[in-house]
């Protein structure tokens, strides 16, 4: 990687904590997930450039905060015991 990248990777990975950052001899820029708790479910996600790269983790955090939301939310509708029940309105 140039200097240029080695900056430009090292500015995504403090915006995206827990992936790695690394761009192929062909020039495409890859995240790989070196956290179990980043934000996401592709293990490697991948971008033509840098702003593609980020808008792809941008996605995948998207996501996987609605998904928690939404785990969320079925959680108070459908509590699994007595002990664990939704908050009445």
């Amino acid at each position: 990687m140039t200097p240029n990248q080695v900056e430009i990777a090292g500015q995504i990975e403090r915006a995206y904590h827990g992936y790695h950052v690394w761009v192929s001899d062909e020039g495409v820029w890859y995240a790989t997930r070196m956290n179990p708790r980043a934000r996401g479910h592709s293990a490697t996600v991948w971008g033509a450039s840098p702003e593609a790269l980020t808008s792809e983790l941008a996605e995948e955090e998207t996501a996987a905060a609605r998904e928690h939301h939404d785990a969320l939310t079925c959680r108070q509708h459908y509590p699994r015991n007595s002990t664990d029940r939704a908050p009445r309105t």
